[in-house]
Parts: structure tokens; C-alpha cells; sequence
């Protein structure tokens, strides 16, 4: 419930705070005495559009702050879905700034507006004359029902079954859009796969095709060269070998002269080893290396083939061509491997279809069974209200598919009078009829609904006499399930509230603020008198108010 609420900087209030009750809080005041600034302020915290416009003092920060004891609610599972700490007392607080911008908080932890707005929904049911519009709203007459009937729940769970189903259909289509995408370019495709798959792409290839190229482009060349190199160490007496041996050999005979020259021997013995192995090398090398004209067509073919096909799909390198390779396998495998998959997301939508129609019927059935109780129940109170010859008819039609709420359409119908065939509210209901009919119904939502609170605002316009009696005490009975705050002008309603808040303006030579004030006693009297008679309060008006009061 909601326990009070402080305003700072908004609209013509500069500081209040109001407490409120657990039954029935009345809120009286004249007109233009800033009512609907409070309310307004309630719904700015709940989650309504912030404007800069409505702050008193622009150069100051605007700050309302809501709080609300859930030591008997159940809406854990809400603040869990929102990851929002729950607290028992919990705090929700709308901040505009000088800047224009809007902060919203709950229990101090700053969350979005839509969280604000959502979790403002679940604690408030906010309902003035103006929106009796929601009479004509299939969603409400669903939520009505399925209230009453105890399908809040089922209903829920439907629409969960529901949404996977849609997903699952959704997917469904992506996959056979996918596939018959995929079959149209399935041949072209396989015949570009094929391409590259012949060339047996690696990393390294192009680069070793390359350097083989080059080898074979200069074979003879190498060749003549190698073998240039190795006659000349070979060459008898004169060859670099013989000679490198034989300067080792000079260089010995000098070692017993000095230690220097057994270095000198010893590097050249060094340089005879190397060129050894470097003649060894070469040789090998040479007898290795063959003219091969036909290779290096084949390699030249092949390198050809890369750079044409690197062009044709616009790609640098071997990467390029490895990547689109991978690319063209995965398209060739959906059409290869698609049929199994498309089975597979057929069954898990069947299932999820079944899954949805088998709530949907069970939902119906509910509905079914509770309509007409609802019917009589909503005519009965609104005997209460003046209106004993009023009917109502909720008319179910089974759809051949499943919608929104079900497999159901559903329609409100309403007769006023006798004689008078049913018709849909929009067209047979007057204002006054639409704002008791509303009345009822919320009555009957406070028993089956889990919102803590509910603020009527001057639901009861046009009403007087007999009626307004009557409507008070329709208010005070629902008052007994929720938490209600009901903006009033009526004395009678007003008597019948277990707390009173007057609200109030004050005006002196420089500007104009509203107040909140809460009464009690003669202050009450006083309040409810001239509710009754105007400011100048008769004895007549005093009398009649102190009897409204006991």
C-alpha cells in the first residue's frame, strides 16, 4: 500500500507530504485547489513523462518521492524479473533536473523509466472518469474475466506458451526462406566450391608455386652456374680445393715458428672443411635440379588459376580464397543438411502449438463457466447503484486460430433498460452509466486483483442525492480488499473515509502554492459542511455533515 508521498518544486507546491491509510483515503478540495497537481506528482513517480514545464522553480531540482508498504504483497517476483532489490518498505523517487532531465529511482538504485513505469503499474491502479475508454478495449474485458474466474495465471502462462510459439514459427520460416534461398544458387554455388576445392588450397601454396616457378624458369642457368663453380674447386693441382689444401699444408710446417701461424693453419683447415660441404651441397643440388618443361606448365597453369579466381571473388591473398572456400561449404551444407533441420524445427513448433492450444482450451473453458456469473454479478451491483434493470452479456466466439488472448474473441455487452436488446457499451452506455459501470467492475478486480492500491479520481462526477449514498458505500466495500484513495467532491463518499486529506491553495502578494492538510475532528465537520452548503456553512450543513460522520 501506499504509505505517503512528498512533493518538492512542482507545479504550485514547493514542499509537502501526505500519509495515507490502509482503507480508505478521501481527498477533498475545491475545485482548482490543486488536486490534480497531487495527482499528477503520484504520476510522475509511477512512471508518467517528465516536463520541465511543470517545475515550479526551473533553477531548482523537482523531487517526488512514493512510499510503499509490500510487508503483504506478493510481488517479489516482480522486483526479481525487473533485478531490483526488494524491500519491504520500498521507495520509488523521480527526480527532473535543472537540465531538463529526468532520473528515476527504486529504493534508491537508479533503474530506467520503463522499469519505474512497469513496477508503478503492479503497485497503482490509477483510474479517473476520463478513462472509462478502456470500457470499449477487448484486452480489459479479458483481464476482467479472467480475473474473475481465477485465470490470471493461466492466462499468463498462455501468453508466455504463445510467444515461444510465435518464435518458433518465425524461426520456422527463416529456415524454409533460408533453404529455398539456398537451392536457387545451390548448383552455382557447388560448381564455384568445386573450383577452388580442386586447387587444394593451403596457406603456403601460392607463395611455394612461385618459388617453384622461379626455379624452373632459371633451371638451365643454375644449373650451368653450379656446375661452373664445381669445376673450378675440382680442377686438378689448380682447383680451390687442392689449394685450400695445400695453403693448410704450408701453414703446418710454420707452427713450430709460432703459435700464431697454427691459427692461420687452423682457420684455413676451417675454410677447406666449409667449401666441402658447400661442394657437396652443390653437387647434390645439381644432380637434383632437372629442366622440367611440362612441371613448370603445370605450375604456371595452376598459379593462374589463383589469380584469375582471387580476382573473380574480389579477394588479396590465399586467406581471401580459403575464407570463401568455408563460405561457399556452409551454403552447399544447408541445402545438403537443411531438409534435417527444417524436421527438427518443425516438430519443435508443433509442440509449441500443441503446448499453446491446450492452454488456450483450457483458458476458454474457464471463461466459459465464470461469463455468466460475471454477468449477474455486475447487474447485481449495479442495482446498488441505481441502475436495476441494467444486463450484461460477455459474448465468447471461438476463432480457428490462436490470437492474443486466445483462441477466443470476446466482446461486453450492455443493456440499461428492459426491453432493449444488448449492445456494445460505446453505443448504449451514457457517461454517468460508463462511470458507475466502471465502479463495478473495479470493485470486483479489488477482490481477484493483486494491486496493493487503487486511486479513484472523481469517479463519482454527476452523481448526487440517494446515488452519491449509495456509491460511497460501494467505495468503502472495496476499500475492505485494497487500499483505496478516492478524489471526491461528494460530502457522502468524503464521510465514509477512514482518512482525509484536504488539499488547499494559499495565495499572498507574490505567488500562489497548494497545500495538503490532514483533518480530523471539527476540522472534518468543517470540511465536510462546506462540501454540503459552500463556504458560508448553515446549521442545516453542519448538522447533515456530523451525521454523514457517525
Amino acid at each position: 500500500m501506499l504509505q505517503s508521498i512528498s512533493i518538492v518544486n512542482f507545479a504550485l507546491i514547493d514542499d509537502i507530504q501526505s500519509d495515507f491509510g490502509r482503507q480508505l483515503n478521501v481527498v477533498t478540495g475545491e475545485t482548482g485547489s490543486g488536486k490534480s497537481i497531487v495527482m499528477d506528482a503520484l504520476s510522475l513517480v509511477l512512471g508518467a513523462r517528465a516536463d520541465l514545464s511543470a517545475v515550479r522553480d526551473a533553477s531548482k531540482k523537482c523531487i517526488v518521492e512514493a512510499v510503499f508498504d509490500l510487508s503483504k504483497s506478493a510481488l517479489k517476483s516482480v522486483f526479481d524479473d525487473l533485478e531490483v532489490d526488494f524491500e519491504m518498505e520500498t521507495i520509488l523517487r523521480r527526480e527532473i533536473l535543472p537540465s531538463g532531465k529526468s532520473r528515476s529511482f527504486i529504493n534508491d538504485t537508479p533503474v530506467q523509466l520503463e522499469k519505474l513505469r512497469f513496477l508503478g503499474s503492479q503497485l497503482v491502479d490509477l483510474h479517473s472518469q476520463h478513462q472509462t475508454s478502456q470500457l470499449a478495449d477487448p484486452r480489459f474485458h479479458f483481464d476482467l474475466l479472467d480475473a474473475f474466474s481465477d485465470a490470471l495465471e493461466l492466462s499468463a502462462d498462455y501468453q508466455k506458451t504463445l510467444e515461444i510459439f510465435k518464435q518458433e514459427e518465425k524461426q520456422y520460416h527463416e529456415l524454409l526462406e533460408v533453404q529455398r534461398s539456398a537451392k536457387e544458387s545451390y548448383d552455382y554455388n557447388s560448381f564455384l566450391l568445386a573450383e577452388l576445392k580442386e586447387l587444394q588450397l593451403h596457406v603456403d601454396i601460392q607463395t611455394q608455386l612461385e618459388e617453384e616457378r622461379n626455379l624452373l624458369q632459371h633451371a638451365d642457368d643454375i644449373k650451368q652456374t653450379i656446375q661452373h663453380v664445381l669445376q673450378i674447386s675440382s680442377m686438378e693441382n689448380s682447383g680451390l680445393t687442392d689449394q685450400l689444401s695445400q695453403c693448410r699444408m704450408d701453414l703446418q710446417k710454420l707452427e713450430s715458428y709460432s703459435d700464431q701461424y697454427k691459427v692461420f693453419s687452423e682457420r684455413v683447415q676451417n675454410l677447406w672443411y666449409e667449401w666441402t660441404d658447400i661442394q657437396s651441397n652443390l653437387s647434390s643440388m645439381d644432380d637434383g635440379l632437372v629442366v622440367d618443361p611440362m612441371r613448370l606448365e603445370a605450375v604456371n597453369q595452376t598459379l593462374s588459376k589463383i589469380y584469375s579466381l582471387q580476382q573473380k571473388h574480389l579477394v588479396q591473398d590465399i586467406g581471401g580464397l580459403m575464407d570463401k572456400e568455408q563460405e561457399l561449404e556452409t551454403l552447399c551444407q544447408v541445402v545438403l543438411e537443411g531438409d534435417e533441420e527444417i524436421q527438427s524445427q518443425k516438430l519443435r513448433l508443433d509442440k509449441a502449438e500443441k503446448t499453446a492450444w491446450k492452454l488456450s482450451t483450457d483458458l476458454a473453458k474457464r471463461r466459459r463457466d465464470h461469463a455468466q456469473k460475471l454477468a449477474n454479478e455486475l447487474s447485481a451491483r449495479l442495482v446498488k447503484l441505481g441502475m436495476e434493470h441494467a444486463r450484461f452479456d460477455f459474448q465468447l466466439d471461438a476463432e480457428s486460430s490462436l490470437g492474443p488472448f486466445g483462441a477466443d474473441s470476446l466482446t461486453l455487452l450492455f443493456s440499461a433498460n428492459k426491453g432493449i436488446d444488448f449492445s456494445t457499451l460505446r453505443k448504449i452506455a451514457s457517461g454517468g452509466e460508463r462511470s458507475r459501470i466502471m465502479l463495478v467492475i473495479k470493485s470486483i478486480l479489488a477482490k481477484n486483483d493483486h494491486c496493493p492500491t487503487m486511486i479513484l479520481d472523481e469517479i463519482d462526477a454527476g452523481v448526487s442525492g440517494e446515488m452519491a449514498k449509495a456509491m460511497g458505500s460501494f467505495i468503502k466495500d472495496i476499500s475492505e480488499h485494497t487500499q483505496l484513495i478516492a478524489i471526491t467532491h461528494l460530502p457522502q463518499i468524503a464521510a465514509m473515509g477512514n482518512s482525509h486529506i484536504k488539499v488547499y491553495k494559499s495565495s499572498d502578494d507574490h505567488t500562489t502554492r497548494t497545500y495538503v492538510k490532514q483533518l480530523e475532528g471539527e476540522d472534518r465537520v468543517v470540511e465536510i459542511a462546506q462540501m454540503i452548503d459552500g463556504n458560508q456553512i448553515t446549521q442545516t450543513a453542519r448538522t447533515y455533515a456530523e451525521k454523514l460522520l457517525n
